[in-house]
C-alpha cells in the first residue's frame, strides 16, 4: 500500500514535468504553439485528477486508521489543489477578455505590418487585420483604447515613441522616420509567445496623432495581453 501511495506523488511529479515541457519546448523552438498548449493542458489536467485521487485515498486511509497516510497523499493532493487554483485563475482571466488577438487604437484604419509580415511563419495567425467583426468586439471590450494626441511635432513624437518602446523592453524590428512607422515585437512572460506591434505617427493639427496595433502570432484569444500592452505604452508615453 505504501508503494501505491508513492506512485501518487511520483505521478504528480511526472505531470508537472509534462506541463513545464510545453512552454520550455516552445521557447526552445522544439514545439509549435498548439502542441505546447496541449502538453500544458494534459499536464494540468493530470495534476488535478491525481490530486483528487490522492485526497480520496487520504480520507480512506484516515478512516481505516492506517499509518503514514498524510505523508504521501497530502503533498500529492496539495499539488493538485495548486494546479486547480491555477486553472481557475486562467479560466477567469480568459472569460474576462474577448476571444480576439489583434488590437488597435484605430480599428477603422489600423497601422499596417511590414516587417512582421516577413517574420511570421507557417501556422502563425494571418497578418491582415480581421475587419469589422473584430473591431466591433474590441470597441465593446476596450472602449478606452483611443489614439494618443500630443502637442509634439511628428519627429519629436517619433523619437519619444522609439524611446518608450525600448524602455518597455520591446525589440525594434523596423522603423521609418519619413513614414512615421515603428515596428517591434514583445514576448509573453510564461510561454514566450511573440506578439507583433506597429506604431504609426502622423501630423494632427499643431501636434501629432499616435496609433498602435498589437497582435498575437499564436492563438485565438490573448487574455487581454495586447490591450494591456497598448495601455502600458500610452501611460509610459504620457509619463516619460
Amino acid at each position: 500500500m505504501i508503494r501505491r501511495r508513492h506512485w501518487l506523488l511520483l505521478g504528480q511529479v511526472l505531470w508537472l514535468v509534462l506541463a513545464l515541457a510545453g512552454p520550455l519546448g516552445f521557447r526552445a523552438s522544439l514545439l509549435g504553439w498548439r502542441p505546447a498548449l496541449m502538453l500544458v493542458a494534459v499536464g494540468l489536467g493530470g495534476l488535478v485528477l491525481t490530486g483528487f485521487i490522492s485526497l480520496v485515498a487520504l480520507f480512506w486511509l484516515l478512516r481505516s486508521g492506517r499509518p503514514g497516510g498524510p505523508a504521501i497523499c497530502l503533498p500529492a493532493a496539495g499539488i493538485g489543489l495548486v494546479a486547480l487554483i491555477g486553472l481557475l485563475l486562467v479560466g477567469l482571466r480568459g472569460a474576462q477578455a474577448p476571444p480576439i488577438h489583434d488590437i488597435t487604437t484605430d480599428p477603422g484604419n489600423p497601422p499596417l505590418f511590414a516587417a512582421a509580415a516577413q517574420l511570421r511563419g507557417e501556422g502563425d495567425n494571418l497578418i491582415a487585420y480581421p475587419g469589422e467583426a473584430v473591431a466591433g468586439v474590441q470597441r465593446k471590450a476596450y472602449p478606452d483604447l483611443v489614439p494618443i494626441e500630443v502637442a509634439l511635432a511628428p519627429a519629436e513624437a517619433f523619437a519619444r515613441c522609439l524611446g518608450v518602446a525600448e524602455r518597455l523592453g520591446w525589440t525594434i524590428v523596423g522603423q521609418n522616420r519619413d513614414q512615421g512607422m515603428i515596428e517591434a515585437i514583445d514576448r509573453t512572460l510564461v510561454f514566450g509567445f511573440t506578439d507583433d506591434i506597429a506604431i504609426r505617427i502622423v501630423a494632427s493639427g499643431d501636434g501629432s496623432r499616435i496609433d498602435l496595433r498589437s497582435a498575437s502570432r499564436a492563438g485565438v484569444g490573448d487574455f487581454g495581453t495586447n490591450a494591456k500592452r497598448i495601455c502600458s505604452f500610452a501611460a509610459a508615453f504620457r509619463n516619460p
